[in-house]
């Protein structure tokens, strides 16, 4: 039987009809260089664009009509061309079981809506672009076509010291003065090769007689007073014994309350101030209250002693390492529920606050805030109370976020400190913050919280709650720099900053530079507003300094910025008039506080000194960049104008480091020698348009004779140091005695040990 086939002609017609029913795509031309739509980022479609001038990459556009200017579709009709648009796809994209684009066949049906083909071609896109990023993560070399940043070399950015044949390591992080010395050769050679300049050796030799001098002195100042230590009567007892009078006690716990109850908010103060009055009157049952007191009293003798702390005599304080070592027996003795009581935790955080004042390691500080951290969690502290509500009582559960929020903090401020990672990170608690209020508002038997106050408000949390407010900004800095070898684009590292610098200038609204206040009150002022601040300009300098200083395309507003947060560092001392009162007292504290903080900014300084003395030798461009600012701007890149910014001088930058090793060189103590001899030697090293030694040399003749006038030290009362013996500079007993000073040793072959491996220094082959 014969069967009527549809004409050519009508078979056409409808698949025409099918296929106006379909939407049918169209590539639509890309309006973004090609840098921003490899990276997806927003581009301005300027050219260049301002993506690229931000990370100096050249900007491109495809051609038009160009497959690489061609999105993957639209739902717009178009003429079906002739040929399939070409994917910019590699060979290897394909394997044996792949159809070829050459394919008429699979190419019509992907075009007749089949998907199966399509899909299979766009997995294998997507596996390759993952197998991309992936190598492009591990990838050790930063290029432009990898897509990840440059960062300045590492040598400059980290360290590790080894010995004993790599059985004995410490790791330096940026902060680190030997690690920032990498960034002077000239400097570094200086103190290397000591033989090519007459009279450096010796010099260095006096330095070397003045150090140990020092170092002893401070090391038996740190040692406990044996008779309370290891003596056999009860801990308590001992406890004690070696606090002062109450009228001392009095004086240092107020001083207490204002310089360190602030951001770390430890205790309750009502609470507290009630414990105190009826210790002494002899009514007080608490086991934990001493240890608590005596722990307070080590913070404040740290300030308000004219011995630091150190001293043997209980007339004006308490002496912080015998308190330190008896309430640590007292610690070390609790047993089972004893470990998870709040008080103990509150004398744990004490302890660390006290010891940090004279630990002179900040890695030990880092070590031992460790298990004050896992202590915290083994209490539950990470988690909110009101998941426990009502077994947690309201005092205590906003007790415990204060507290928590406390740990944070501390745990961030250390690990920037030593450049190692954050023991916790934003996430990992659902604490909430603390609320703006007044201890007085808070009492064991209150039902309900009361709202919190503006933050702008004046209360005894005010601090802790605006750092609060900054905290998990501040801790995603931390978590960057532990990947900063991964980070492919500086638009995440920009975002952050401009957080933190907004941060900054919220501060000065908080606490203003203008009012009428008196003297008291403006010392407290600045002495809050600095400690905000620098808990805030640390972060930012931490996350800006691998590529501020020594990365070839960084944006000039991170130079710009580092610059200028170094310079504040440096210069909060100038917002005070020298004639107040305790002018003096707050200067001995700012050196305390932000000793490793001054140093790293006057060396990080001393780089942009050279790059305006020398500007030959900014071969990244980047020195220059910096210095091109007005001190005053807002720096609100890109909308800036550049010919009106103002030049930073040398002579200004220059001036400013001298102020600095003079306030270093005035409170020289303990082991403060090796920083004042590197600072010292890179300023002479790059103030100058060409580098003359001798001038070097002078200027460390003059450091020395400084330092021997603070101290009223007479090197001819100081034993020479018997010379060493040949051996390898690495193989001391350094490590057993931490405190051992440093000595001249010789490799076998008689080159000085800092010549052949300058991960040492020259002198200095003990430990930090």
């Amino acid at each position: 039987m014969h069967q009527q086939t549809p004409s050519g002609h009508a078979l056409t017609h409808q698949q025409q009809q099918q296929q106006q029913q379909r939407s049918v795509k169209r590539p639509r031309p890309v309006k973004s260089c090609t840098e921003c739509r490899k990276r997806k980022l927003r581009c301005d479609r300027l050219c260049p664009c301002s993506q690229c001038q931000k990370s100096n990459r050249t900007c491109k556009y495809a051609i038009d009509h160009d497959s690489a200017n061609l999105s993957d579709g639209s739902d717009s009709e178009m003429p079906e061309p002739a040929r399939p648009t070409k994917r910019n796809c590699g060979p290897a994209m394909f394997t044996s079981g792949t159809p070829l684009p050459n394919n008429d066949s699979a190419y019509g049906a992907v075009r007749n809506g089949d998907s199966t083909n399509a899909t299979s071609l766009e997995e294998l896109a997507m596996r390759m672009e993952r197998l991309e990023r992936h190598l492009m993560a591990r990838s050790p070399v930063a290029s432009e076509t990898s897509g990840r940043l440059i960062a300045a070399s590492s040598d400059t950015i980290r360290g590790l010291t080894v010995k004993e044949g790599a059985l004995r390591t410490r790791y330096h992080g940026q902060n680190s003065p030997r690690v920032l010395l990498n960034l002077f050769d000239e400097a570094k050679d200086f103190m290397a090769n000591v033989h090519n300049v007459n009279g450096v050796r010796d010099t260095l030799v006096n330095f070397k007689r003045f150090h140990k001098a020092l170092l002893d002195e401070y090391r038996k100042s740190l040692s406990p007073i044996t008779v309370f230590v290891d003596s056999m009567m009860p801990v308590h007892k001992r406890m004690t014994d070696i606090l002062p009078k109450k009228s001392v006690c009095d004086s240092l716990i107020d001083s207490y309350v204002d310089t360190s109850e602030t951001i770390y908010r430890i205790l309750h103060l009502p609470m507290f101030t009630e414990q105190y009055n009826l210790y002494w009157e002899g009514k007080l049952q608490s086991e934990y209250f001493l240890p608590q007191l005596l722990s307070l009293l080590s913070i404040a003798s740290r300030f308000e002693t004219k011995t630091k702390g150190l001293g043997n005599e209980r007339a004006e304080g308490v002496h912080i390492p015998t308190a330190c070592a008896l309430v640590r027996t007292w610690l070390d003795s609790l047993r089972g529920k004893q470990l998870v009581e709040f008080a103990v935790l509150q004398v744990e955080v004490l302890l660390l606050h006290a010891q940090r004042m004279i630990t002179p390691r900040i890695q030990d500080s880092w070590t031992s805030l460790g298990s004050i951290v896992r202590m915290a969690m083994t209490m539950g502290l990470h988690r909110d109370p009101s998941e426990f509500e009502p077994r947690v009582p309201v005092y205590l559960g906003e007790m415990r976020r204060r507290m928590w929020f406390t740990i944070l903090d501390m745990d961030l401020h250390i690990s920037l400190a030593s450049s190692l990672p954050c023991l916790v990170r934003d996430g990992d608690f659902t604490c909430r913050p603390p609320r703006n209020l007044d201890d007085a508002e808070l009492f064991p038997d209150m039902k309900d919280l009361p709202p919190s106050k503006p933050i702008d408000v004046v209360t005894d949390n005010q601090m802790q709650v605006y750092a609060a407010m900054t905290l998990g900004v501040r801790m995603k800095v931390a978590h960057m720099l532990n990947r900063i070898d991964t980070i492919r684009d500086y638009q995440e590292i920009l975002d952050v900053g401009a957080k933190l610098e907004r941060f900054l200038d919220d501060i000065n609204y908080i606490f203003p530079r203008q009012g009428i206040l008196s003297d008291a009150q403006k010392s407290k002022q600045w002495r809050s507003r600095v400690i905000l601040d620098m808990h805030v300009r640390r972060p930012l300098l931490a996350l800006y300094r691998p590529f501020a200083i020594g990365a070839p395309d960084a944006p000039a507003q991170i130079s710009r910025a580092y610059l200028r947060s170094s310079m504040v560092i440096m210069k909060y001392l100038d917002e005070l008039d020298p004639m107040l009162a305790h002018f003096q007292d707050i200067a001995e504290m700012y050196h305390q506080v932000l000793k490793r903080d001054i140093i790293q900014a006057a060396l990080s300084v001393c780089f942009y000194i050279r790059s305006a003395v020398r500007p030959a030798s900014d071969s990244s461009g980047l020195g220059s960049q910096a210095l091109r600012m007005s001190p005053d701007s807002s720096d609100d890149f890109p909308s800036y104008n550049p010919e009106n910014l103002v030049l930073w001088s040398p002579s200004r930058l220059i001036s400013t480091v001298e102020k600095t090793l003079d306030l270093l060189i005035r409170n020289i103590s303990g082991r403060d020698t090796k920083d004042v001899v590197c600072l010292s030697v890179v300023l002479h090293c790059v103030q100058k348009p060409e580098f003359q030694p001798e001038d070097v040399l002078q200027g460390l003749h003059v450091v020395l004779d400084r330092c021997l006038r603070a101290t009223n030290m007479n090197l001819d009362n100081v034993p020479v140091a018997p010379p060493s013996g040949p051996v390898d500079g690495f193989q001391g007993d350094a490590y057993r005695h931490p405190h051992m000073p440093f000595m001249y040793q010789r490799t076998p072959v008689g080159v000085p040990a800092a010549v052949s491996d300058f991960d040492g220094w020259i002198l200095w082959e003990g430990w930090d």
